[in-house]
């Protein structure tokens, strides 16, 4: 078998399958250890658990579990990056989720991604390093960006847009901001941002998404601001500008 640096390198080089992380939890189940042995559990449950649906009933006790493998280990496995990150979140068995200030992810992406397959980011600090940041080779990891709170204005938003590192990107947070019509047409107009489906401008002086009428949970009314129908009369759709109920998950 393998040994765990050669087996983490191939789970970072498809961080989308699961057979790497299968094989990881193998190695796991190998040690003598009892964190390894939990972290081989740990991968098989959340991997089990992200496929089943929602209302399956083995889903409440899978997390039950999770949530007690991570309360007792959650600090050891997380320790390899304890020097660059303020938390962690476990997706599929590894950290999938880092916060951080966004000078930290600047300086340490490197390092951070070299010991686990981060593709969601939650950052404070954006203004401090807005052009490095936009310069980042590392943000082509990323699906999921949260920059919630920050103190952002519309240019820190539009050097996110201009980059070409930012291609990946699924879903993008920019609640309570100070961020206006220039911000959603700089998201529009970005040939890099084809993939985002989510954008949450909760909070801001302008919000262009799709606002829902709902009854008991269903959408009984929708209606788009004018300005954001301008833009998809422009641009053509765009999936963050709508909404399907629920659109609160952090995750790619």
């Amino acid at each position: 078998m393998a040994d765990e640096p050669e087996l983490l390198k191939a789970v970072l080089a498809a961080p989308d399958e699961d057979g790497p992380r299968l094989d990881y939890a193998r190695w796991c189940d190998a040690q003598p250890d009892a964190a390894w042995n939990a972290r081989a559990e740990l991968i098989r449950l959340q991997l089990d658990t992200a496929g089943l649906d929602p209302t399956n009933p083995a889903v409440h006790g899978n997390r039950r579990r999770i949530n007690t493998l991570l309360d007792t280990f959650r600090s050891t496995w997380a320790q390899p990056l304890a020097a660059w990150v303020d938390d962690v979140q476990f997706l599929r068995g590894f950290v999938g989720l880092v916060k951080l200030s966004a000078q930290s992810f600047v300086g340490h992406a490197d390092d951070i991604l070299a010991r686990a397959p981060v593709q969601h980011l939650d950052l404070a600090q954006v203004r401090d390093v807005d052009e490095a940041l936009a310069d980042s080779p590392a943000l082509g990891n990323i699906r999921s960006l949260r920059m919630d709170r920050g103190g952002l204005h519309d240019v820190h938003v539009q050097l996110l847009a201009a980059s070409a590192h930012a291609a990946n990107l699924r879903w993008l947070s920019l609640a309570h901001n100070h961020l206006t019509l220039a911000t959603a047409e700089s998201l529009a107009a970005s040939p890099h941002l084809g993939k985002l489906e989510f954008a949450d401008f909760l909070g801001n002086p302008f919000d262009p998404s799709e606002q829902l009428g709902l009854d008991s949970g269903v959408v009984v009314a929708s209606w788009m601001p004018p300005e954001a129908q301008d833009l998809e009369a422009r641009y053509g759709t765009l999936r963050w500008l709508h909404r399907e109920p629920p659109v609160h998950r952090f995750e790619g």
